[in-house]
């Protein structure tokens, strides 16, 4: 029994120091947590970026029916499209890329007339909305550098024979999106001849086309590459009369609550183009409606 209870007590030894040395799975192995932790970027604590890690969020002001750029799948409730898959990207960068960035985005609801307003009152904290850059809105707000690039073109249905440059839209009406550039460009376009129909989204726009109650929707051709995959009946006609140059709008860094957020933004939109994660993004979302390949905003 002795020899037996002696043998027992040394595997029992061999065992507890394996234990020991080895340790067990569960504290050798770093939690989700502790790996996201270890990923997030480290920012100056008086900067506007490590304020947004300290909340925990970001809020992107986006539009919920903005095809290819942003949309609220009805079904599924997720967020998808390119805008929104930047704004992915953006939150990876702030809060680490080994977390879901969803779980960090705050989505809010924007169409074009709420885009500065959502930014001045304080309820976003950019927007990422199809949102051109213009000297104007530049004395209210500030802007990233340009990460996409179009020009407004015009939808008719695909039997119209009348409409085919901008100058045809005189004494047509002519549906745009209320407080944004498309009505400024395609008054000057025009002359002022053409008769605006203002509504608050383009879908409303292209609904109001196929119901006869505009003779035609001029916006940025990118978006009306969007309506086209909606309603086949339709088609572009025209050359591009505008440049829209995008940028991710952001409130004014009037009393240095901002600090550093604007030089971060453009450093950021430049490591997006030249990582090619830019050119995979638009491959993803704007190829199946443009039908071609950009590698740069620029071409």
């Amino acid at each position: 029994m002795r020899g037996i209870a002696g043998k027992l007590s040394i595997v029992l030894a061999v065992v507890f120091v394996a234990a020991a040395c080895g340790g067990a799975p569960t504290t050798s192995t770093p939690t989700t947590t502790a790996s996201a932790l270890a990923t997030t970027p480290t920012f100056d604590p008086m900067s506007y970026m490590s304020k947004l890690q300290t909340n925990g969020k970001i809020r992107v002001g986006t539009q919920e029916d903005n095809t290819p750029f942003s949309v609220k799948n009805p079904i599924t409730s997720k967020w998808e499209g390119f805008d929104v898959d930047v704004a992915r990207e953006l939150a990876k960068a702030i809060f680490g890329s080994a977390a879901d960035p969803d779980a960090f985005i705050e989505y809010v609801p924007v169409v074009s007339a709420t885009r500065i307003p959502s930014l001045t009152d304080g309820k976003a904290d950019v927007i990422i909305k199809t949102f051109t850059i213009t000297e104007e809105r530049k004395q209210q707000i500030d802007f990233s550098d340009v990460y996409f690039i179009t020009g407004q073109r015009i939808l008719v249905k695909k039997d119209n024979t009348t409409i085919k440059e901008a100058a045809d839209l005189a004494g047509k009406t002519v549906c745009a999106q209320k407080g944004s550039t498309s009505e400024q460009n395609m008054t000057k376009a025009t002359d002022g001849k053409a008769k605006p129909l203002l509504l608050d989204s383009y879908p409303a726009c292209l609904l109001a086309l196929q119901q006869g109650q505009a003779d035609a929707v001029s916006t940025d051709e990118t978006i009306l590459f969007g309506l086209v995959k909606q309603d086949p009946n339709t088609k572009i006609v025209g050359k591009p009369f505008s440049d829209e140059p995008y940028g991710i709008g952001m409130k004014k860094d009037s009393g240095g609550d901002r600090k550093g957020f604007v030089a971060f933004m453009n450093t950021w939109v430049g490591q997006l183009i030249s990582s090619g994660t830019w050119a995979k993004l638009y491959e993803k979302h704007i190829t199946p409606v443009s039908n071609d390949k950009k590698q740069t905003p620029k071409g």
